[in-house]
């Protein structure tokens, strides 16, 4: 992870990652029944977009794009506490998922269901929402969501 003075093109960057947060999320929950798996994966991606947004927002840029408590860390760390509930939320997605040492992700032996899909889906739901009240709090900040 890198970081430069936050800019209009880091807070642009932001917004693009917010926004595809929103698709992933939509498209999670489109694909609950249907596709559970790809649905537990865009779950997965929405949260990961959503904590990369407020970051992003701060001028990091390289972040790691493959765990939501890596990235709920690096948010706590330089935004304070406020985050911190969202933190099972975040196991919760990262739970699907066994990685290597270079952070490549192999499936578990985990049964992807629509229940299954349906909690990522809650789970993204809670940290979406607690980084939409951060954003909106500090607006003076960042970007209004």
């Amino acid at each position: 992870m890198q970081k430069i003075a936050p800019s209009a093109r880091s807070l642009q960057r932001a917004k693009v990652m917010w926004e595809q947060s929103n698709d992933d999320l939509r498209t999670a929950r489109d694909l609950q029944n249907s596709n559970p798996e790809l649905s537990c994966l865009h779950s997965v991606q929405a949260a990961i977009n959503a904590l990369s947004s407020l970051l992003e927002a701060q001028g990091f840029f390289q972040l790691p794009t493959y765990s939501a408590v890596e990235l709920l860390d690096l948010c706590v760390k330089h935004n304070g506490n406020e985050l911190e509930s969202t933190r099972s939320a975040c196991y919760i997605l990262d739970s699907s998922l066994e990685r290597d040492v270079f952070g490549n992700t192999q499936q578990k032996n985990i049964r992807f269901t629509s229940p299954y899909a349906k909690t990522c889906q809650e789970a993204t739901r809670q940290i979406h929402e607690a980084v939409r009240r951060y954003l909106k709090t500090h607006r003076d900040l960042f970007f209004n969501p």
